[in-house]
């Protein structure tokens, strides 16, 4: 009998929330659709895409286009079916068998699970009190525990906290004189403030990787799109161990179309910022009646905030249709989304605390 593999033991399959809810705010989508006229049709013009023919294998016009938003160079750039094949190329292909990464908690549980996947070993540093990332603690960690890499998000991914380009540069810098591969996760960079990106940095560093994603900002997660930014070299080995047609024809057609409309892009943005500060707002409000201790800071389209009940609260919302994200024991993460979906959400939570009262 065909036995699994023993390095598959402990490993629990990732459990994304399914059915139909009147109002989700869980997985950090953008709540906008495709944003204008003009891209709507450009994006229906893939009827002209040759199906019966193998996509390109380097996704020239989507990562032009990409290149042409972010204002960075093409030959740079590596497009992937989603950040999450990335970083499984990075681990895989990047980093050798039994190599330590290390990752801050909390952060996203992916960094770990695919380096797990490809036989690395994983430490995890907390980080403070405040979930703040402490860069001389984390480089006295790298400097003594022997880590080959680090992957972190900038902004974070659950806390909505941000670290300084300066400090993550000090980072990259100090590290690279070990030999350490930094990959900086840039997913919610554009509702922060690009000037703290480091995409403009990959260059001038050996051991940077940044990456960017089309499933928050520009509002295609459907259709698995993501971007790795390295120096050539680090670049050169990705193409090399992608599989050559990872990126399928429709994805780049798509991908391309709406990374083009630069006007809507910059709209998009600032609407969704607004609606983020409007969430956070509504959220500082009740926690003056008891139903959160602290709202953080936001760098991203996300809240995060801390309750004592937070699986209480998660249950009761997502009993009436209203699904957020709980991190037991006291911590939900809420995502920005319509005036009314965030009205429902708010008017929800209002009863909650009601209820609590009276009980």
């Amino acid at each position: 009998m065909y036995s699994l593999p023993n390095k598959l033991q402990g490993f629990v399959p990732y459990k994304p929330l399914t059915g139909e809810y009147r109002v989700r705010l869980d997985v950090n989508e953008s709540y906008h659709e495709l944003p204008t006229d003009e891209v709507i049709h450009a994006v229906m013009e893939i009827g002209r895409v040759k199906l019966n023919r193998y996509p390109d294998p380097y996704a020239t016009d989507t990562i032009n286009e990409f290149s042409n938003l972010f204002g960075t160079e093409s030959r740079y750039v590596t497009a992937g079916n989603g950040s999450d094949e990335l970083i499984g190329l990075i681990a895989a292909g990047l980093l050798e068998k039994g190599s330590k990464v290390l990752t801050l908690s909390p952060d996203f549980t992916m960094y770990g699970f695919y380096s797990r996947l490809y036989e690395l070993e994983v430490d995890d540093l907390p980080k403070n009190t405040d979930f703040e990332v402490d860069i001389d603690e984390t480089l006295e960690y790298i400097n003594n525990n022997n880590i080959k890499c680090l992957m972190f998000s900038n902004p974070c991914n659950p806390t909505s906290l941000g670290v300084e380009k300066s400090e993550v540069m000090r980072l990259v810098v100090e590290a690279g004189k070990k030999g350490v591969l930094i990959v900086v996760d840039e997913a919610y960079m554009d509702f922060w403030d690009e000037s703290q990106s480091t995409l403009n940095e990959v260059s001038n560093y050996d051991n940077l990787i940044v990456l960017r994603t089309c499933s928050k900002s520009v509002a295609l997660a459907g259709i698995r799109l993501g971007f790795a930014v390295a120096c050539e070299r680090i670049t050169s080995a990705l193409k090399t161990i992608k599989s050559p047609f990872n990126v399928n024809s429709l994805s780049q057609a798509i991908g391309a179309a709406v990374l083009s409309d630069t006007i809507g892009y910059r709209k998009s943005i600032a609407h969704i910022k607004e609606s983020t500060n409007t969430l956070a707002l509504g959220l500082l409000g009740l926690s003056k009646l008891g139903v959160f201790e602290k709202i953080y800071d936001t760098k991203t389209n996300f809240v995060f905030a801390k309750v004592e009940k937070a699986v209480e609260i998660y249950e009761f919302l997502l009993e009436r249709g209203v699904a957020v994200r709980c991190f037991p024991p006291n911590h939900l993460r809420i995502c920005a989304g319509t005036r009314e979906e965030m009205n429902i959400l708010c008017r929800e939570l209002a009863v909650w605390q009601i209820q609590e009262l009276e009980g």
